[in-house]
C-alpha cells in the first residue's frame, strides 16, 4: 500500500498579496513586500531573479546597496569601498525615513 503525500508549502494557485517598492535609487532592484518578509530581486533578469528574503526593510536595502557597489566591479582599499558603500547608503538613508 502506499502511502498518501503529504503537501508541503502553499497549495497550488494560491498567491500570497505583496506589493513592490521600485526606486531609481534601487535599481536594477526591486523589493517585494508580503506579510512576513521583504524579497530582493533583480529586475534585469528573467527566470531565477531572486536575491534574498529578509525580515526588515533596513536589512533588505543594506543588501542592495552591497550588491550596487560590488557590481561596479572596481578594486577598492578598505577606505574607499567604506566610502563608496557609505556615499550610496547615505544617498538612500535620505531619501527613506524608515532605515
Amino acid at each position: 500500500m502506499s502511502e498518501a503525500k503529504k503537501a508541503f508549502g502553499r497549495v497550488k494557485g494560491q498567491t500570497k498579496s505583496q506589493s513592490i517598492i521600485s526606486d531609481a535609487l534601487l535599481a536594477p532592484y526591486e523589493i517585494q513586500v508580503d506579510e512576513y518578509s521583504y524579497t530582493v530581486i533583480d529586475s534585469t533578469k528573467t527566470g531565477n531573479n531572486f536575491c534574498g528574503s529578509f525580515t526588515s526593510l533596513s536589512n533588505a536595502m543594506d543588501k542592495i546597496i552591497r550588491y550596487q557597489v560590488a557590481n561596479k566591479r572596481e578594486t577598492y582599499s578598505l577606505r574607499e569601498f567604506l566610502s563608496n558603500y557609505t556615499s550610496v547608503k547615505d544617498e538612500i538613508k535620505n531619501l527613506v525615513t524608515a532605515w
